[in-house]
């Protein structure tokens, strides 16, 4: 299994002149690192590593949207993402435990440049780019989610990533009905 997995990692990282590639492959090298489970598959680690990430990164940007943002249904939408990511973190963190998987201590490198990003914005200019951040954050995270549902190999992980998923959606709607303008 770790020959094959080095293979695979040493192949992912031959294409890293994209950075696309490049998170996906620090990604999977992280979650690797971090799973000392051997009986859980490597794309269940990859997806609890990125899920813990978007959700620390969501309670950051939460956080940031309550103290720059303009507009009440910003910052009411900011309170709800600290509150219902900060939930759903406690859980995944309590799985990732019994999976015996080590979580990120940190959100993430692309998540803290979109973090820094907005952090210089106050007021209009907020609210836009966070709605824009949002709508985008969360039709990547739901697609995540829905892929994990219905393709996870491990069963307690399934089941969390379906669990969310309806939340998501509702995530996605709010953030879509966001000020854009």
């Amino acid at each position: 299994m770790k020959r094959i997995f080095c293979g695979a990692a040493i192949a992912v990282l031959a294409l890293a002149g994209c950075a696309e590639t490049q998170r996906a492959a620090d990604t999977t090298v992280a979650a690797a690192k971090a799973q000392v489970n051997p009986t859980l598959s490597t794309s269940d680690a990859t997806f609890m590593t990125t899920a813990a990430r978007g959700g620390m990164a969501e309670v950051q940007l939460g956080q940031l949207a309550q103290a720059n943002g303009r507009s009440s249904a910003v910052k009411r939408f900011g309170e709800r993402m600290v509150r219902e990511h900060g939930e759903a973190n406690q859980a995944l963190m309590a799985l990732a435990q019994r999976k015996q998987i080590t979580p990120p201590d940190t959100a993430g490198a692309d998540n803290q440049q979109v973090y820094d990003e907005l952090s210089r914005l106050r007021g209009s200019a907020f609210d836009r780019a966070y709605a824009q951040a949002m709508v985008q954050a969360h039709q990547r995270d739901l697609q995540a989610y829905q892929e994990e549902a219905q393709n996870g190999t491990d069963e307690e992980v399934r089941a969390f990533a379906a669990r969310h998923v309806p939340i998501l959606q509702e995530h996605l709607r709010m953030a879509q009905q966001l000020p854009q303008r």
